[in-house]
């Protein structure tokens, strides 16, 4: 098990984001970029591990992202909008590290595909 560190991530521009563990436990760590003016201002990642046990054979990792978008209206700073990211990932327990890995990639590579881009930045489904 890694030890709860800062975790980096970059937007489009890029610009980079860090993200320190807030609270970290084996079900479930929460990580926060400092970088709102309000703390509800500030984004959040939680990475979550429900492992495989007798009633279910497959372990769940679960990826929220959240970023909230800040406004200043008449000097008050407030949460205008937050946008969400919500992922799990299901894996059967009898997959091999290698497995895992190659589907990891597989959703990297999904997730950066310009079509699904496309759906995302510019709400343009296929037709």
């Amino acid at each position: 098990m890694p030890t709860a560190a800062a975790i980096v991530l970059a937007d489009a521009t890029p610009s980079n984001h860090t993200f320190s563990p807030l609270k970290v436990t084996v079900e479930s760590s929460l990580l926060v970029s400092r970088e709102g003016t309000t703390s509800a201002g500030n984004p959040t990642l939680i990475i979550g591990l429900s492992q495989a046990h007798v009633n279910r054979a497959t372990n769940k990792v679960s990826v929220r992202l959240n970023q909230p978008i800040e406004q200043t209206v008449d000097g008050v700073v407030s949460v205008r909008s937050t946008p969400r990211f919500e992922g799990v990932f299901t894996l059967p327990d009898d997959m091999t590290e290698a497995e895992r890995t190659d589907f990891a990639a597989l959703v990297e590579s999904a997730v950066s595909d310009s079509v699904v881009q496309g759906y995302v930045t510019a709400l343009d489904p296929m037709y």
